[in-house]
């Protein structure tokens, strides 16, 4: 008893001591009693004579049956540090000693100076599992097929990735108008006898001449054509000269502009582009006319003013198969029927541009996107001829899900772009993070996010009958069976949280109150010795 005590304190004291160790788990020391002395057997009774006597047997003490582990979950704590490792749940990392596995709950790991991951106080290799990050013929390969070791080379060069689509989210003004051309209308309607004039209608006959015209008189037709060049032309009148005659002289004046005369009887003069413009115009008899007609209380206003189509531009960066970053600007212009062209550039310097041209961007009446109508070189398809570049490069414009509010739509009066495209730059790896599922990622300069390798993590049928062999390790004995090794989150394994480390799970007042148990069983078995030595010293004195 003395001894097994002596064991259940050295328990006790190791528990305590490893208090801060990190992913300690604590161990309980269990007893059982030694082989009896059986001094009689117990014997049935004799019928209707003797009733049975039980046996009598003497103990020869207690004994250490087992060191059980405690393999409650500890608590965690963060470090900050991406590659401190806790696993969440069951499980072991698996580090590598020499040819032997070993493993462990406590995840603080580095890199050695020659990019592998590694536990830093002993140099034991992590382990990984499955074939991520070794050659796919896509990715770069970090993991050498055959080997398990993890290896994070930071500063390796990461190739760019050729850019292929472009997502464009955001919204064009529902209230945008497309280019207008300038319009002037005469105040108020010609007519005759109060009906609306027509084309047909004589000078003579409306109802603003007030002398009629003659062979020989004038009419002086003058103004600013739409690019603001003066205008001033004669036009001979007479008893014949209708109202489309004069529509027709104006027309003639004006080379940027066209005359016409709508159904009410009003002359309307519109410029041939859109924009700004800068046209007027003026009607009035020369003097010597014997006819008059009273142009100059009826002048041309301005009904509509010339302008540009509403616009909306942006820009997103593209990578050609070298890498190399291109500013492609694109401007969304509204069009007279509604909807919206797309026009790209880039720099000269950076190529030639054989699709720059998306046409019939159309949204439904909700403000969300529908399609896009053109086709061809109007598709929702780019081509470049980047500079350098043997081939051309194709870029996919995607708008978003029709009918949805995912992506391009019409719904307010502001305007906002965003662009996201599958490019990269060439870079370099710089850091590295964990997921829950143990898989390592590499985070490249250029943005780019890679699969490095996957962590492996062992689960055993028996894990108490892990062995411990130091420095917060464990290895594998006939007891706990063997390593069934996979990946975090599957079977019945854990996830890893990374930034943390796990806490020892020693609960320093339940061992507190063991130790005083201890304590008093150690003093009791020793005063158990002392009696004894007493009765031995009794009996030597009978002799004497």
């Amino acid at each position: 008893g003395l001894n097994s005590h002596q064991q259940m304190l050295n328990v006790i004291g190791n528990n305590i001591a490893n208090l801060n160790t990190v992913g300690f788990k604590s161990r309980t020391a269990q007893f059982s009693d030694l082989l009896y002395t059986t001094l009689s057997t117990g014997s049935g009774g004799s019928a209707g004579v003797l009733g049975g006597t039980n046996p009598v047997q003497v103990g020869a003490g207690s004994r250490l049956s087992s060191v059980d582990l405690n393999l409650t979950q500890g608590n965690f704590t963060s470090t900050g540090s991406a590659l401190d490792l806790a696993i969440d749940g069951d499980g072991y990392f698996v580090a590598q000693s020499g040819t032997t596995p070993v493993y462990t709950r406590a995840g603080s790991f580095r890199l050695d100076s020659a990019g592998f991951l590694v536990d830093p106080s002993t140099g034991f290799r992590v382990q990984r599992f499955g074939t991520v990050g070794e050659p796919d013929g896509v990715n770069p390969a970090f993991q050498t097929p055959g080997r398990s070791d993890i290896n994070v080379p930071l500063g390796a060069v990461i190739p760019g990735q050729i850019t292929s689509s472009a997502s464009i989210a955001g919204n064009l003004p529902f209230d945008a108008t497309g280019p207008l051309a300038q319009i002037l209308t005469i105040s108020d309607p010609l007519t005759t006898s109060g009906a609306p004039a027509t084309a047909a209608t004589l000078l003579n006959s409306l109802d603003s001449n007030s002398v009629d015209y003659a062979v020989g008189d004038f009419l002086t037709i003058s103004g600013t054509d739409s690019d603001g060049s003066p205008v001033s032309v004669s036009m001979a009148v007479g008893p014949a000269t209708t109202v489309g005659d004069l529509v027709a002289a104006v027309t003639a004046a004006y080379p940027s502009a066209t005359a016409s005369l709508a159904a009410d009887g009003r002359i309307a003069l519109e410029s041939d582009s859109t924009g700004p413009a800068f046209l007027s115009i003026g009607i009035r008899d020369q003097a010597g006319n014997s006819g008059s007609t009273d142009f100059t209380t009826n002048p041309f206003v301005n009904t509509r003013s010339g302008k540009e189509a509403d616009t909306v531009r942006g820009a997103f960066q593209v990578f050609d198969g070298r890498g190399d970053a291109h500013t492609v600007t694109v401007t969304f212009e509204k069009q007279p029927d509604g909807s919206w062209n797309v026009d790209a550039s880039i720099p000269t310097a950076d190529g030639t541009i054989l699709d720059g041209t998306v046409t019939g961007l159309l949204f439904n009446d909700d403000g969300t996107f529908s399609r896009v109508s053109g086709s061809g070189t109007g598709d929702a398809a780019l081509q470049f001829q980047f500079a350098g570049q043997t081939d051309p490069q194709t870029i996919l414009l995607d708008f978003g899900e029709p009918n949805t509010f995912d992506g391009m739509i019409s719904l307010t009066t502001s305007a906002s772009t965003q662009f996201e495209q599958d490019g990269f730059g060439v870079g370099t790896l710089s850091s590295v993070r964990v997921n829950g599922d143990g898989t390592m990622l590499g985070i490249a300069s250029n943005g780019r996010t890679i699969e490095l390798a996957q962590l492996a993590i062992a689960s055993f049928a028996n894990p108490n009958g892990l062995e411990a062999v130091g420095q917060n390790y464990f290895g594998a004995s006939g007891s706990s069976g063997n390593p069934q090794i996979g990946t975090a989150l599957s079977g019945s394994r854990g996830n890893i949280r990374a930034g943390e480390l796990e806490q020892s799970n020693v609960d320093l007042a339940l061992e507190f109150t063991r130790l005083i148990v201890a304590q008093r069983g150690f003093s009791a078995n020793a005063r158990t010795i002392t009696v004894s030595s007493q009765i031995l010293e009794e009996l030597t004195n009978l002799i004497r």
